[in-house]
């Protein structure tokens, strides 16, 4: 089953956030409560965990990009979704 990473409410002043970097790349193993990536609020940057264990196949959004809470950020699966992912996709 393939899971969708959402961005959680910070708890920020802002609603809209900006992607700093990603700390995983796809392809790789990511546990639950691990930190995928960083995003810059209007105050500080802040981490964002990982909701669920598996391989990261796919991130949504890129370094740069503008989100608010509830935005799609990644998706994560295992070896057999990464497998059927990247077939279905072409890419991945």
């Amino acid at each position: 089953m393939v899971h969708e990473i959402r961005l959680p409410n910070l708890g920020q002043t802002s609603d809209e956030m900006s992607v700093v970097s990603w700390y995983k790349s796809p392809g790789d193993r990511v546990a639950i409560a691990e930190p995928l990536l960083c995003v810059e609020t209007d105050k500080a940057q802040v981490d964002v965990e990982s909701a669920e264990a598996g391989l990261l196949l796919r991130q949504v959004v890129q370094p740069g990009a503008e989100v608010r809470a509830g935005d799609l950020v990644a998706l994560i699966g295992d070896a057999t979704e990464q497998a059927r992912f990247t077939d279905s996709t072409g890419d991945g």
